[in-house]
Order: C-alpha cells, then sequence, then structure tokens
C-alpha cells in the first residue's frame, strides 16, 4: 500500500496537465495464462477500461495483435505487436517495414508450425507481424532447451530479434520496441503514466523517464514504482476519483 499511496500522490500532483495514459495487457490487466488466445477482459476490466478511456487519453500498449485487443476489451487506441502496429482513432498504421517482415514470418511459420508434432505442449503463434513459440505446456525439460536451440538458430539466420518472456520466445522486428512506440505518440508537453510488467515494458521504462513508470510484480526494474498484479486494478480506480 505505501507504494500506492506514494504513485497516486505523484499523479495527484500532475493530474491538471492531463497526463496520457499507456497500459500494457497481459501480466498487467489481466493475469498470465497458459492459453492466451482465450485471455478475455472480464466485466470488471471493461467497465474500467471504458471509464479511463473516456478521462484519459489512454493507449493499450501490447506485443499482440491490435485484432485481439479489440476482440478482448473494444475499439481503443493501441500500439500492438510492441510499436509494429499503430490503432489511432479507428485507424490502423504500420510502420514502412512490416511489409516485408510480415512475408519473412508467414514463411518461418510454414517452415517450423509442424515442430509442434514433435514437441508435446508447443504452440506456435503467427502473428503476423513476429512468431510467438509458447512453451508454457511443455512439460519435458530437454524439449524447451532444444526448442530453444531451434528459435535461436531461426534468429540468427533470418537476423531477426528474439525476445524471452515468461513461458514463450517471440521472433519479431528488429529495432521496434514499445518504449520508441509511446516517445512517438506522446504529447511531450504533457506528462504520461505507464504501466506494464515484464521485460518489453522496460524498454517503456528506459525511454520515457520523465514519466510516472509503474512495474507489475517483482524482480529488477527501471520503473520508478512497483506494485503486484493483485493492486493494479484497485490503482485504476483510484485514479479515476482523482479527477
Amino acid at each position: 500500500m505505501y507504494q500506492e499511496n506514494k504513485i497516486i500522490h505523484r499523479i495527484e500532483k500532475i493530474i491538471s496537465m492531463e497526463p496520457q495514459l499507456f497500459l500494457d495487457y497481459d501480466g498487467t490487466l489481466v493475469p498470465i495464462i497458459k492459453n492466451p488466445e482465450i485471455n478475455q477482459a472480464d466485466y470488471d476490466l471493461l467497465k474500467l477500461i471504458s471509464h479511463l478511456d473516456s478521462r484519459f487519453e489512454m493507449y493499450i500498449v501490447t506485443g499482440r495483435e491490435v485484432s485481439d485487443i479489440i476482440r478482448f476489451l473494444g475499439e481503443y487506441n493501441i500500439i500492438g505487436l510492441h510499436g509494429s502496429v499503430f490503432h489511432i482513432d479507428g485507424q490502423t498504421i504500420n510502420i514502412p517495414e512490416f511489409a516485408p517482415y510480415v512475408e519473412l514470418f508467414n514463411q518461418i511459420y510454414q517452415n517450423t508450425v509442424y515442430i509442434q508434432e514433435k514437441f508435446h505442449g508447443l504452440r506456435i503463434y503467427n502473428k503476423t507481424g513476429s512468431i510467438l513459440f509458447h512453451m508454457g505446456n511443455i512439460k519435458n525439460q530437454r524439449s524447451r532447451e532444444t526448442v530453444h536451440k531451434i528459435i535461436n538458430f531461426l534468429a540468427f539466420r533470418y537476423n531477426i530479434e528474439l525476445y524471452t518472456g515468461i513461458d514463450i520466445i517471440e521472433l519479431r522486428i528488429p529495432h521496434i520496441n514499445k518504449g520508441t512506440a509511446i516517445k512517438q505518440i506522446r504529447n511531450l508537453n504533457r506528462p504520461a503514466i505507464i504501466i506494464g510488467d515484464d521485460r518489453t515494458d522496460e524498454d517503456s521504462f528506459i525511454a520515457n523517464q520523465d514519466a510516472i513508470t509503474i512495474k507489475i510484480g517483482d524482480g529488477d526494474t527501471h520503473a520508478r514504482f512497483a506494485i503486484p498484479y493483485e493492486r493494479v486494478r484497485p490503482l485504476l480506480w483510484e485514479l479515476l476519483k482523482i479527477l
């Protein structure tokens, strides 16, 4: 509660300057689960997000495809695929180098999808801008290590970025991250509040050190503050009371 009080106190000081709000999805608004394709927002979250969007200039910043967030939450401002796709005011804009990488990832997916049959529990997702290898259901440690070696080889062969997260490894477009994406969107004459839970969100914290940055969960962080997942929604409801 101590950190939450400090966060609220800090936000109270900037609220009149109309801060922009940037929220991660998985691990921040909803828990991390082993079947990410069904990580649907519940009624309480839908209501909360609707209220936040009506009070703030709000963005959902995620590694997911824009279509996932629209399906789970509805039509909001979304920065998708770690900053490769911007869905703003109902219009979707891709970064200039997006199309060639979509072709490359389609090729990689077609050439690797068969290994799901060899490694029980492995799921491979073509996110139309990255390839996600979900290993949460792989029980055999040796299988995990072998899959990791295969993905490392793919990253090296195609000169693409490899990201390792909780039970996932992702091949994605190089030099694109949430931090630079948020910087592009921000109005630097206004403060920002940035909330996220994993390594991809650390890019946001590092690139926006003037913002109120909040890490969700344990571990080292570049964020100013940290709170547990269970306190995220209560904190966001408290934000609405400040206005």
